[in-house]
Order: structure tokens, then sequence, then C-alpha cells
């Protein structure tokens, strides 16, 4: 599941950036990827849906604590074993 959980959080990100999914890495920060503050809240919001969890960030929290690509899957990751 770990790693479904990555490459589901990797395509949303590629699909709402419009960026190539093999571009994208743990290590790839939101900030190269020309993400805005709506983008990242569309992204939040269909990870909730796909993983049945409740993120609860606002934008500026967000912006402030996810840095990379890794740091969304792993709270991500954190979220749903905590529903386990």
């Amino acid at each position: 599941m770990p790693n479904e959980i990555e490459a589901s959080t990797i395509a949303l990100i590629a699909s709402a950036g419009e960026i190539e999914a093999g571009q994208i890495t743990r290590d790839t920060e939101l900030s190269e990827l020309e993400i805005d503050s709506l983008v990242l809240t569309e992204i939040v919001m269909d990870i909730e849906d796909q993983h049945n969890i409740e993120i609860d960030l606002n934008t500026a929290e967000a912006w402030e604590s996810l840095k990379t690509v890794g740091d969304m899957v792993d709270m991500v990751k954190k979220l749903v074993a905590a529903q386990n």
C-alpha cells in the first residue's frame, strides 16, 4: 500500500500540474513544479477523496510544511496508517 500511495499522489500532482509523472520524484520540490495555491488545494482535496482521509491544513500551512513531493506522500501515508 505505501508504494501505491506514493504512485497515486505523484499521479495526482502530475495531472493537476500538467507534468509528466516520470519527472516527479520524492525529492521534487513543489515550488519547482510551479503549482500555485489553488492547484495545491485541488491536489489535497483529490488526495483526501482518493484515500478517504482528512488533511487538516489550510493552504498557508500546507506551503510551510509541504516542501517536497515526499513530504506530501509521507503525510498521506501517516494519515492512512492512522485510519487502520
